[in-house]
C-alpha cells in the first residue's frame, strides 16, 4: 500500500474509533438543533375530563404523523335500510377521523402555564404524493401519563384528551412538511381552496366539511371543498392550541387503522348474534373498481365496545377471499347459515 494510502487509512479508523465514543461531545443527534420546533398552548382544566380514580396527573404532548386513512364504505352515509345505521351508530368511527401513524407517544411535560415546546428532530417517515409533490400532515396530541405499579400488577398507561387535529370534520390545525411542489388534489387530509404550505415546516388550519360533502364530492370524481374562510397558514412562532376533552371524544385516534376484513359466515353461531348483544344488516356491498356485479354481505358490530374502545365492523361474504370478496378462485364458497340476513336467492 502506498504510504499516502496507508496513512489515509489509519486518520479514517482513527476518527471512526473517536466517533463511537460516548464521551465526544456535540456529535449526537441529540446534540444538533431541531429541524422545527412547535410551541403549543394546552387550554382546558385537566381535572375537569380525567377519572378522579386515576393516579396522579402528568399531562404531557407529543407530535403523531398522519397516516392514509382506509374508512370502511360501509359507514358511509346514507345508510340502505334501519339495520345498517344501527350497525353503523355502534361500530363505525368516524370515517374522517386523523389516523396517526403509531410510532408512539413519546412526549414532554406541559408546565404549569399550559405551555410546551415539542422539538422536531428528525423528518416525517411517511410521504404522500409523487416524486416532484409530497406532503405530511401531523397532529399535536395532549395525554396523561399514568405511572403504573409492576410490584402492584398495574401497568403504566396512557390516556388521550385532545389533539390539535382529530378529524377533516372539524376545525384543525396541524404541522405540515412539504417537499417539493403541492397538488391540491391529493386525496391525504385534503384542503381543497386553501392556500398552499410553503416548502418545509409550517402550521396550516382548515374549517372542515361534512361526511356528506366528501361523498357528494366523491361521486362527482373530486374531493370536498374547504371554506377559504376557515383556512391559515402560519409560521412556526404561532402557537398550536389543544383543547382538553373527555376522552371518550378522542379515544377514536388511539385505535389502529385497518382495512376491511371479510370472512366466511360458517362457524359462527345465532347466539352470537343475539340482537341484545350485536347489530346485524343485510347491505350491498361496492365492487371496488372491478366490474363484477355487486354482491351483498351481513355486517355485524357489538352494542357494547369492546375493553379497548374501539369500534369495528364484521363483514361475512358467502363467496369470496379474506382480503378481496370478488376473487376468481375463492378461500370458500359456503351455503348461508340460519341466522343470515341477506335473501337467500340472492335478490337485493
Amino acid at each position: 500500500m502506498p504510504l499516502r494510502h496507508w496513512r489515509a487509512a489509519v486518520a479514517l479508523a482513527a476518527l471512526t474509533g473517536l466517533a463511537s465514543c460516548d464521551d465526544l461531545a456535540g456529535l449526537g443527534p441529540s446534540f444538533q438543533p431541531p429541524l422545527a420546533s412547535v410551541h403549543v398552548r394546552v387550554i382546558g382544566n385537566l381535572a375537569a375530563v380525567r377519572d378522579p380514580e386515576s393516579p396522579p396527573a402528568q399531562l404531557k404532548v407529543a407530535l403523531q404523523w398522519a397516516a392514509q386513512p382506509q374508512p370502511d364504505v360501509t359507514c358511509l352515509p346514507p345508510a340502505e335500510n334501519p339495520e345498517h345505521a344501527a350497525v353503523i351508530a355502534v361500530g363505525c368511527s368516524d370515517p374522517l377521523g386523523f389516523v396517526r401513524g403509531f410510532t408512539g407517544l413519546d412526549g414532554i411535560a406541559v408546565d404549569v402555564d399550559g405551555t410546551a415546546t415539542l422539538d422536531v428532530r428528525t423528518l416525517p417517515g411517511y410521504l404522500v404524493g409523487d416524486r416532484y409533490a409530497q406532503i405530511a400532515y401531523a397532529s399535536v396530541f395532549a395525554y396523561d401519563f399514568q405511572d403504573g405499579s409492576p410490584r402492584d400488577g398495574i401497568p403504566s398507561a396512557t390516556v388521550l384528551y385532545g389533539a390539535s387535529f382529530s378529524s377533516m370534520a372539524k376545525p384543525d390545525t396541524r404541522l405540515a412538511f412539504r417537499h417539493g411542489g403541492y397538488n391540491d388534489q391529493l386525496a391525504f387530509y385534503p384542503r381543497r381552496g386553501c392556500m398552499a404550505p410553503p416548502e418545509g415546516f409550517s402550521l396550516v388550519s382548515a374549517g372542515g366539511f361534512t361526511v356528506e360533502q366528501a361523498v357528494d364530492a366523491q361521486a362527482h370524481g373530486e374531493l370536498p371543498w374547504q371554506d377559504p374562510a376557515g383556512c391559515r397558514v402560519d409560521t412556526l412562532d404561532h402557537e398550536v392550541e389543544v383543547a382538553l376533552r373527555p376522552h371518550e371524544e378522542v379515544q377514536d385516534l388511539d385505535c389502529s387503522p385497518s382495512a376491511p376484513f371479510y370472512g366466511p359466515p360458517d362457524g359462527t353461531t345465532p347466539d352470537r348474534f343475539d340482537p341484545s348483544k350485536m347489530r346485524v344488516a343485510c347491505t350491498s356491498m361496492p365492487d371496488f373498481g372491478t366490474g363484477h356485479p355487486r354482491t351483498r354481505q351481513a355486517v355485524a358490530a357489538p352494542i357494547e365496545p369492546v375493553p379497548t374502545g374501539c369500534r369495528s365492523i364484521e363483514h361475512f361474504v358467502l363467496r369470496g377471499c379474506y382480503l378481496d370478496p370478488y376473487c376468481d378462485t375463492p378461500d370458500w364458497d359456503v351455503p348461508p347459515p340460519s341466522w343470515w340476513p341477506c335473501p337467500v336467492d340472492g335478490a337485493p
